[in-house]
């Protein structure tokens, strides 16, 4: 290695640590919002409340909500029920369990999976457990995709049929006899009644029609 290098070097290791660039912490853990909302005593009795698997007297009271002769690993009072059954009521105190609560599942995912791999893996676990395992890991990595299809029939009656034929003879502008040749020479009769009732009913559907005069403005 060149002297000047070697210098340079020494130089390097040579500077004070005082004038070395300070260290960036790492960050400091944080609740999610709604715990932070909460005052640090609603936040203690949050966490006991998972702490003691849902006994909220004893959640109450480790969280600092002690009396006189209460204590948390003395029977709780009726006083105590009463107050922890009001704090654990609280929306902004249901808010922040719930918070939690999605917070416990997130960081034991890796746990779950180490289970479910220690299964799947174990060739002394019975067959349908290990493949059951198998599916739980396939099914998360690759879910399954389900696809319905759905067939709509419209069935539609005689006298819709009829309507819709007598309808299209007009379309086509058949003389006379073709709708006595279709329909008979007494079920024309029938037919031309339900068109009129028919063209009744969409025009009720469509509503009135307005009539109204304007007038054209003119540019001054």
């Amino acid at each position: 290695m060149p002297q000047a290098a070697l210098a340079n070097r020494g130089t390097l290791w040579a500077i004070p640590e005082a004038q070395l660039p300070a260290r960036q912490s790492d960050p400091a853990p944080e609740f999610g919002p709604a715990m932070r909302a909460l005052p640090p005593r609603w936040q203690k009795a949050v966490m006991a409340l998972f702490a003691t698997g849902g006994n909220q007297s004893r959640a109450y009271l480790l969280a600092g909500f002690v009396g006189k002769n209460d204590s948390p690993s003395s029977p709780a009072s009726s006083a105590v029920r009463a107050n922890s059954t009001r704090l654990f009521v609280d929306p902004r105190i249901r808010a922040a369990i719930r918070e939690y609560a999605i917070c416990q599942i997130d960081i034991s995912e890796p746990e779950v999976m180490h289970t479910v791999l220690e299964i799947m893996r174990n060739a002394n676990e019975r067959g349908a457990d290990r493949l059951k395992a198998a599916a739980m890991i396939w099914d998360r990595a690759a879910p399954v995709v389900n696809k319905l299809k759905v067939d709509v029939e419209h069935h539609l009656s005689v006298n819709d049929l009829d309507i819709k034929h007598y309808r299209a003879l007009q379309r086509l502008g058949a003389p006379r006899q073709a709708f006595i040749d279709r329909f008979g020479a007494n079920g024309l009769a029938r037919v031309e009644a339900l068109v009129v009732a028919d063209d009744l009913r969409q025009k009720q559907i469509e509503g009135p029609t307005i009539d109204a005069e304007y007038e054209e403005a003119k540019d001054d």
